[in-house]
């Protein structure tokens, strides 16, 4: 099922710098507004969850986003002032292309596709030297 939502790079690129504006909320209009965009691509993530087609554009787009708001295409300007605003983004991108790309096994690289089974025994690890690992937890 294709999304009734527009997903053109540019027009993303425009949601995304208005985000990075409206960050530092100073009214519940523009807290609404700043909501609404970050719903706007939850909502674009969960048609592409959906559609294996719609999924890897949209891979591509955000993957394509996040190198945008890491390069000088973002003025000096908003670098400077919203720094921190701009990586809440990348990270954020990076989220929603993750889950498509686990949705669907959409990889960039090859054998870069990680299982659940993978997954597991590498998170035992880690909460191991991180000694996160609980005393009633397997592993």
């Amino acid at each position: 099922m294709p999304t009734q939502l527009r997903h053109d790079f540019n027009y993303l690129k425009r949601l995304l710098i208005r985000a990075i504006l409206l960050h530092r909320l100073s009214n519940i209009e523009q807290m609404t507004m700043l909501a609404d965009i970050r719903d706007y691509f939850m909502f674009l993530t969960l048609d592409g969850l959906k559609d294996p087609q719609l999924a890897e554009q949209l891979v591509n787009r955000f993957c394509a986003l996040q190198a945008s708001l890491e390069t000088t295409e973002i003025t000096q300007t908003l670098q400077h002032q919203h720094t921190e605003t701009i990586q809440f983004y990348v990270g954020f991108l990076f989220t929603m292309e993750e889950l498509l790309r686990l949705r669907y096994g959409i990889t960039m690289l090859p054998n870069e596709m990680i299982s659940r089974e993978d997954f597991r025994r590498s998170w035992i690890r880690t909460t191991k030297k991180l000694n996160l690992c609980d005393k009633t937890e397997d592993g």
